[in-house]
Parts: structure tokens; C-alpha cells; sequence
């Protein structure tokens, strides 16, 4: 038997292992794929602080200076960016990273594998009738939530609640330092299209929308390619995915399963952010579940304790996105009022403004330093 099993090798999922074998318990990681997928299934940004936490620089990374903002076609600008630093970053070459790093720390890997049932509290069954034992499970599953669902600890998810997306990997002419983004139509009605550039000739563009709106987003998305590269660009691949856009589960922890990243709903309901809350959560459930089993913590509820100001972080950005979700009307001005009130804010007092995200992000770093 092992100290810790997790299911679903993702990033939560390894992070989760590698810091839970880091602090010294033996470790077992359960991933459907053999490999990570490519290209992944991820806009693939995220921000210095977050990156840190990779340990990753051999990774390539494309850092951006300019954020366009367009409203609906009621409003646009661009916010240049002093302090705060956002990557561009390749999600395929950390993942690798991060499976090598697992194994050299003597995590052991079921690839390929796909969890077939789970028997509480300690057996998780996989495909070929082989069962893994662990003292503590963590459910690393993304959306499906596959261990909280059967524990019946993941409320269902409602239509508006997810976050249907696709994207494309694009070779055109890009200005490399600058994402794009579009709130609402004619691209991406209550929802947001994106172009996050690798270089100045490839970038990931894809649209995401509430679940409940009904669109051909392939269509959709190609007018998008068209309108953004100006007609000239060739698609090198797309993919289509759904991400929780939901109030985070009730319970982070039910009774020895730990549930992290998208299996958690710890994703940002207005832009679909989830790797850094991904990331977060995996570290910290690793190293409660090494505390927990080496005897220095009670409970492995700590877990869901040092998540909360996340969860309310989290809780917030839900309510005004259904507040925002009432009519057309509401979504253009709402967003419009937002974006036109951080201009001027930035432009009236630009270092103050990154410094208060640069501050929250950091709130992170420190709940990692509490379980030293």
C-alpha cells in the first residue's frame, strides 16, 4: 500500500505527488495517457509567480508586455504592463518536466492507465482488474471529478456552469509581447475569445462560453482566426474542452480523498483560469497529506483550511459572473464599466495597481511557506 495514490497525472495531479515524495512518504500517480497531450488542451498562460512554482526553466516561455482589451465592438485599449509579468508558456515540455521529476523522486507511474472504480476507502481499481491502494487518495480527475463524484461529494454541474471551449494552434504574423482578448459578440457572446502568442508566428486562439448558450463554436472560431490574422494563417490544430465555471465544492476533503485543481472547481468562473489555483492546490495537498501521515497534522482537513481565502476568492468572481449573465445589455456594460475603470486606474497610478495583483498572487506563496 501505498502513502498517497493520485489519480490523474495533470499538473495539480503531479504537483500533488511530487510534493507529497518531496516530503518523504511513497507515492503512486494513476494517468489514463500515456503522455501528455500535444498540443495540450490549455491556453497556456499564467504569471511569474506562478511559474516559479514549476521549477521548470528549462521550459520555453514567451513573456508579455501589452494586454488588448475589446468589449462587445463598444469599447477597446490596450494596458501596458510595468511590473507584472504574464508568460506564454509551453504546458508540453513542464508536463514532461514535472513526470520526469515525479519519477526520479521515486513516485511510481501507471501510465496509460485509466481508473476504472474506486472502493473506499483505500482501493482504486484500474482498467485491467489491477487495484492500488493508497491511505490517501487524491482526486486529480479535472472536471469529471471521478472520486468526489462517487463519494457523492461533487454537487452537479449546471449547464451555465461550464465553460465550453475550443482553440487552435495558428501560424501567422504576430506582435509576440501582446495578448488579445474579446468579451462578448460577434466572437464570443457571454463569454471571451483569446490570442496568447508563442512567438511572432504562432499563438494559441480559441474562444470559451457559458455551456447554457448555444453556438457552432467551430464556425465561430474560425471567423475569429480570419478577423484577428487578417485573413492569412493556416491551423495547425484544434481542440475542443469544457472547464468548471462553478462554485468550488463544498469540501476540499472527505474523509481520506483530497481533491485538487478542476476536480475541486478551483478555477476562476469569469476567465476560466485554472492552472495556478491547479498548482496551488496540488502542493499544498501533498505536503498536508506527507504532514498527516508522518504524524505532525490531525487531520487532512488543514487542506480545505488553507484553501479557503482562494475558495472566497473564488466565490466572488462567481457572483458577478451570474451577475453579469442577465441580458446582453448587462454583460456589455458590466465589462465595458470594469475594463474603462481599471484604464484609468492603471494609466492614473499604473505600478499600483500590479502591485495589488502582485500582492494577491504572493498571498499564495504564502500559504506554502505555512507547512514548512
Amino acid at each position: 500500500m501505498f502513502d498517497v495514490v493520485v489519480v490523474g497525472g495533470n499538473i495539480s495531479g503531479l504537483s500533488a505527488a511530487i510534493s507529497a515524495s518531496e516530503s518523504g512518504v511513497s507515492t503512486a500517480v494513476i494517468e489514463r495517457y500515456s503522455k501528455p497531450l500535444y498540443p495540450p488542451r490549455c491556453g497556456e498562460g499564467t504569471d511569474n509567480i506562478t511559474w516559479s512554482l514549476f521549477g521548470v526553466d528549462e521550459c520555453s516561455r514567451n513573456e508579455i508586455k501589452r494586454i488588448k482589451v475589446n468589449v462587445a465592438e463598444s469599447w477597446s485599449d490596450v494596458f501596458q504592463l510595468r511590473r507584472f509579468r504574464l508568460f506564454i508558456f509551453d504546458r508540453y515540455c513542464v508536463e514532461n518536466r514535472l513526470l520526469s521529476k515525479a519519477e526520479s523522486l521515486g513516485v511510481k507511474l501507471f501510465l496509460g492507465r485509466r481508473m476504472k472504480d474506486f472502493y473506499p476507502p483505500y482501493k482504486v481499481i484500474l482498467d485491467r482488474g489491477d487495484i492500488v491502494e493508497g491511505k490517501i487518495i487524491v482526486d486529480a480527475t479535472g472536471i469529471s471529478c471521478q472520486i468526489g463524484r462517487r463519494l457523492g461529494v461533487t454537487p452537479p454541474l449546471k449547464s451555465v456552469d461550464i465553460g465550453r471551449c475550443i482553440q487552435s494552434r495558428v501560424e501567422a504574423s504576430f506582435d509576440k509581447q501582446m495578448v488579445s482578448l474579446w468579451f462578448h459578440k460577434p466572437f464570443a457572446p457571454f463569454g471571451y475569445a483569446w490570442v496568447f502568442p508563442f512567438s511572432k508566428n504562432l499563438a494559441n486562439i480559441g474562444i470559451g462560453i457559458p455551456g447554457v448558450y448555444r453556438l457552432d463554436l467551430r464556425n465561430t472560431l474560425e471567423k475569429f482566426i480570419s478577423y484577428a490574422t487578417s485573413g492569412n494563417s493556416v491551423v495547425k490544430s484544434t481542440f475542443y474542452a469544457c472547464v468548471p465555471t462553478a462554485l468550488p465544492i463544498p469540501r476540499l476533503v472527505k474523509g481520506n480523498v483530497m481533491i485538487v485543481g478542476d476536480a475541486a472547481r478551483l478555477v476562476n468562473p469569469v476567465f476560466g483560469k485554472g492552472i495556478s489555483n491547479a498548482l496551488l492546490s496540488g502542493i499544498v495537498a501533498g505536503r498536508v497529506a506527507a504532514k498527516y501521515i508522518q504524524g505532525e497534522v490531525s487531520s487532512l482537513d488543514l487542506y480545505h483550511k488553507l484553501m479557503r481565502k482562494k475558495i472566497s476568492s473564488i466565490k466572488r468572481f462567481y457572483r458577478r459572473k451570474m451577475s453579469s449573465l442577465k441580458s446582453e445589455d448587462v454583460f456589455i456594460q458590466k465589462y465595458r464599466k470594469a475594463f474603462s475603470l481599471l484604464k484609468k486606474l492603471h494609466s492614473f497610478a499604473p505600478v499600483f495597481l500590479e502591485n495589488k495583483v502582485i500582492k494577491s498572487l504572493k498571498k499564495d506563496l504564502s500559504i506554502l511557506e505555512k507547512l514548512k
